[in-house]
């Protein structure tokens, strides 16, 4: 719009015009949203491209004024678009580094890997200090050289360098298919084992039945055991069934509630008193009562179960256990239950244990605070004596602040003047 001058700035793909007194450069002519504009105070007459420079010559009245324009957007840009990377590898050499040329080389690196254009993407890393993937890029580039010599084709297309490219991408799986396809199993098992993959190292022997299966499985403990990887080595362990060994690993790691879920699913380890309770003092001790009340319940030691799970508050199943096993606690543990809701501000959820533990003043103070007027006076109306006289002005006084003058008490009319 408003648009008086456009032209192509020549041999690239840059493109300059002026949009009323702005001068708009697109230096990538696919994103025609990112454009660089500066204010003018004339109009463009010419553009000038010589000796590696390019100016835009601008009338400003009787005089003329220009703009020089970033040569290195202009020949990198240009260098891309044409997907001539050596060019731009060669124009980024010249350049110092700065952080619009770290940026360049970064792009530069990306596309000629998607190119594989290995070389060029080795220099890139080079540049950018990667050294990590400069070196990894020349031990693939010697490979495929070393392919393109003896084959005299393309040695981007080994099976190896597609694998390291792979890797490089951080697409293991990928690499471990190309390598599996030419049956190269070792190979996708050192990638795995130089990577610390060990579970994944593990299954592509028991996939191809490798003999070297147990040799590798006692390396991946010994790596977790150096690591101090307590309870993955734990895991390691209960996977080939040494159930002990795994208990000790797991409460060496302070995972007493993991110890306990494998210790309740077999049998064995149930009836071993001395495992039992060392993980129960280790549940105990990181105050995870409840799963202490659950590891005692499974093998019978009901009281210290009650115990804990009163003490992990853990009602429901304290209830549950003392229906069977101490009826006579039950009233108790349902008063002590609704002490807890009341607590934690659930009145609502108060008011049944109340009145399970036959805790009637308890019971009407929570459908009070819960706001449970119906359920209030239902509970004062089951009162065989007046005890529940004090409550009356406060349910009056409600009543009457909702304009609900006749509420029946006692089995007879309570009348609100």
């Amino acid at each position: 719009i408003f648009c008086s001058y456009v032209q192509w700035v020549p041999g690239s793909d840059v493109v300059v015009a002026q949009n009323r007194s702005n001068l708009c450069v697109w230096y990538n002519i696919d994103s025609p949203e990112r454009v660089t504009m500066f204010p003018l105070r004339g109009d463009i007459v010419d553009l000038e491209r010589s000796n590696g420079k390019t100016e835009v010559i601008v009338a400003e009245g009787v005089n003329t004024v220009s703009y020089t324009l970033d040569e290195g957007l202009i020949e990198f840009g240009t260098s891309i678009d044409d997907g001539d990377y050596y060019r731009a590898t060669v124009f980024l050499e010249t350049l110092e580094m700065s952080a619009e040329t770290e940026a360049m080389w970064r792009t530069l690196s990306k596309l000629a890997l998607e190119a594989h254009q290995l070389h060029i993407a080795e220099r890139c890393f080079a540049a950018l200090g990667d050294v990590s993937k400069a070196r990894f890029l020349n031990q693939t580039n010697k490979i495929a050289d070393t392919v393109a010599k003896e084959t005299g084709g393309d040695g981007t297309e080994h099976y190896q360098v597609k694998a390291r490219l792979a890797m490089l991408d951080k697409n293991y799986k990928l690499a471990e298919m190309y390598f599996l396809e030419q049956n190269a199993i070792d190979e996708a098992m050192e990638m795995y084992q130089e990577l610390h993959m060990w579970d994944e190292c593990i299954a592509v022997a028991e996939a191809k039945g490798h003999s070297e299966l147990d040799n590798i499985r006692r390396s991946y403990y010994a790596w977790l055991m150096e690591t101090n990887q307590n309870e993955k080595a734990g895991e390691v362990k209960e996977s080939e069934r040494d159930y002990t060994g795994a208990i000790n690993l797991y409460l060496s790691a302070g995972l007493p509630a993991k110890a306990a879920r494998l210790a309740m699913s077999t049998d064995e380890l149930v009836s071993n008193g001395d495992i039992i309770n060392r993980i129960a003092s280790a549940l105990i001790k990181g105050e995870f009562y409840e799963r202490a009340g659950d590891l005692f319940e499974k093998i019978r030691n009901n009281q210290r179960a009650l115990d804990c799970y009163r003490k992990g508050n853990a009602f429901r199943k304290a209830v549950e256990l003392a229906r069977v096993t101490f009826p006579a606690d039950v009233v108790k543990l349902e008063e002590a239950w609704g002490d807890y809701l009341v607590q934690q501000k659930q009145m609502d959820a108060a008011i049944n244990h109340y009145i399970e533990a036959g805790c009637s003043e308890k019971a009407i103070d929570a459908a009070i605070g819960a706001r449970q007027w119906k359920k209030a006076v239902h509970i004062l109306d089951l009162q065989d004596d007046h005890s529940g006289g004090k409550y009356y002005l406060r349910i009056a006084q409600h009543y009457s602040s909702v304009q609900e003058y006749e509420v029946r008490l006692f089995k007879k009319p309570f009348l609100i003047h």
